[in-house]
């Protein structure tokens, strides 16, 4: 055995380059593709058989949520007419003559009007009353015998006021449609009539007309409501149908020597104890031909693509091995003693440098060999080293780290200098540019939020000296609940660039928290410069407009921050008088909803 691999090893090598690339590229790049294109390929078949049947599915629920729409309107409509006054005076009023009768009837418009109104989904209103007075018409029709004898009829009055749905014709034309039946009541619990609400028969028609396969909508599973059937009769499906409790189904199953896919939806009719099934058959040949179809067009692809890689490979190792050969007989001429080179070779490739680096070698030959006979012949030997560096520019960041350590650093040396000030200074701006990198969606304590802006007001009284104070008070209790972050400082920020720092003499902030009316209430209150009512009218205007895509923290970003978090009815509130004062009232809610945040 190791014989035979060293002479198949050595027949390898003794094949010509262009022969030999090509073999390589056969064995270890084509075979291997062409295995694993043709597992994938089988396996494809299975992932499009699966990928039709979930496709059945798919359509069969679009329609399952169109007729579920149209019932759900029947059923809204049916529920307008309960308790209907005027249509259970018409149907007791015992009336006297013809034209008292039409009166009533001319009057009565609520049929055509709701019928007009959903008029793309029913095709007609009417009621069925014992009323031995009236005269009947299309809309008011009156019970006789037989007509009470009838199933729907006793279905209807058995169910004291629930739906019936059930496949019967229009009043006055040859169309059979699903209509839902509903005794009305009084509230005395009377009887008024049977109300009938028909549905449209070409919605079903229009649902089913662009399916491929053969669609069949039944009743209760026995009565046809709409076939679209070719081949096979809704008959023959009604013993293969699921039980009204399966939800989706989807099975084979063998009709006329001939395999289908059954695809089934079943729709629990609203308010009753009735059921519509969606009923899809597909033979298996079409589905089957559908994927070998697809999977023909993929082998045709792969055989394509696999014969233009060949090809390709072909012409290169043509190209590669032709030059090769031109550099070897003339290698063999210099060996013969032919200094005379021919044409350059065509590249800028490593063969065509040895070929050039050939050139030279010829050049010194022929100039050692007429100074010299006597010396030796050294050969060279040459070497190409040729390297592409890419370098890219990185944008370089600061680490927050980096900015932490380096206040820390001026911090200890404000604290070795006795320079207490700048060393509480640099701690809280510090603790502040920390809290404020480290914002996020998560709340933060009331506690934490309001030494975050008591630190950043003390910066500012050392900034202004004297000429700000400040007053934080939190209601007990309060201090432990979570709170969006960052929703103080900015309103603060605020007071003192547009309230206190243009005002002469010293001004005060105040900061209240505490709970009122199930709610907690943050107000930020300056005895600064104040507001016009035109200047405080556009702001509440702006509050309402905020731009999402906007990168600023401000009054409205708080403003819709906790409308986000909490809804509507909390947010920010401010009132101004110029001249005197600005409060801003942030608004969240109880503090036990507070406390139960899932973000806490």
């Amino acid at each position: 055995m190791t014989q035979k691999i060293k002479l198949f090893m050595n027949r390898i090598s003794g094949m010509k380059l262009r022969y030999r690339m090509l073999f390589i590229y056969i064995i270890g790049s084509a075979l291997p593709i062409i295995f694993i294109g043709l597992y994938l390929i089988h396996g494809m078949s299975n992932i499009l058989i699966e990928q039709a049947k979930d496709a059945e599915v798919v359509e069969l629920k679009m329609i399952k949520r169109q007729v579920e729409e149209m019932t759900g309107t029947v059923s809204t409509v049916t529920k307008y007419f309960y308790f209907d006054s005027r249509l259970e005076e018409i149907a007791a009023k015992q009336y006297k003559n013809y034209q008292e009768v039409v009166q009533d009837y001319k009057e009565f418009t609520s049929f055509l009007d709701y019928g007009r109104y959903y008029n793309n989904t029913l095709a007609w209103i009417n009621i069925y009353v014992k009323n031995e007075s009236i005269v009947g018409n299309s809309r008011f029709i009156k019970v006789t015998d037989e007509l009470e004898k009838e199933e729907w009829y006793q279905a209807a009055n058995e169910k004291k006021g629930g739906g019936v749905w059930r496949f019967c014709q229009i009043p006055s034309t040859d169309s059979m449609t699903l209509a839902l039946l509903r005794m009305l009541k009084t509230q005395k619990g009377e009887d008024v009539g049977v109300l009938s609400v028909y549905i449209r028969p070409e919605r079903f028609t229009t649902l089913l007309q662009n399916k491929d396969s053969e669609v069949f909508i039944l009743l209760n599973g026995e009565t046809v409501v709409a076939d679209l059937g070719k081949q096979i009769q809704a008959e023959q499906i009604i013993d293969f149908l699921p039980s009204a409790d399966s939800n989706e189904t989807q099975e084979n199953i063998l009709l006329e020597r001939q395999e289908y896919l059954m695809t089934c939806e079943t729709i629990p009719l609203v308010e009753s104890e009735d059921h519509l099934q969606i009923v899809s058959l597909k033979a298996y040949h079409t589905i089957l031909h559908d994927v070998n179809s697809r999977i023909m067009k993929s082998v045709l692809f792969f055989a394509l693509s696999a014969l233009l890689s060949i090809v390709i490979i072909m012409y290169f190792s043509h190209s590669f091995s032709g030059r090769v050969e031109r550099f070897l007989k003339q290698m063999q001429k210099v060996a013969g003693g032919s200094f005379e080179l021919e044409e350059k070779l065509e590249g800028n490739d490593e063969i065509s440098e040895l070929y050039d680096y050939l050139g030279t070698m010829i050049y010194h030959i022929q100039r050692l060999l007429a100074e010299v006979y006597q010396e030796k012949l050294h050969a060279e030997r040459l070497t190409i080293q040729q390297k592409e560096a890419e370098f890219k520019m990185l944008a370089s960041q600061i680490n927050p780290h980096f900015l932490y350590n380096t206040l820390e650093t001026i911090r200890m040396r404000a604290r070795r200098s006795r320079q207490y000030d700048i060393e509480e200074i640099v701690r809280m701006l510090a603790q502040i540019m920390r809290n404020t990198l480290q914002a996020g969606v998560s709340e933060v304590t009331i506690c934490k939020e309001t030494e975050l802006v008591e630190y950043y007001l003390k910066i500012q009284q050392y900034r202004f000296e004297e000429r700000i104070k400040y007053h934080i008070h939190v209601e007990e209790g309060l201090e432990q609940l979570y709170i969006l972050p960052l929703i103080i400082q900015p309103i603060v920020e605020n007071a003192i660039i547009h309230g206190l720092e243009i005002k002469e003499g010293t001004g005060t902030i105040e900061i209240n928290i505490y709970s009122r009316e199930e709610n907690v209430i943050i107000t930020i209150e300056d005895d600064g410069m104040g507001m016009s009512e035109s200047k405080l009218s556009e702001l509440k205007r702006k509050l309402e407009c905020y731009n999402e895509k906007g990168k600023h923290i401000g009054v409205s970003n708080v403003h819709q921050r906790v409308k986000l978090k909490y809804g509507e009815d909390y947010g920010v509130k401010i009132d101004s008088v110029e001249g005197r004062f600005t409060r801003v009232e942030i608004w969240l809610p109880e503090a036990e909803k507070l406390k139960g945040d899932i973000y806490v």
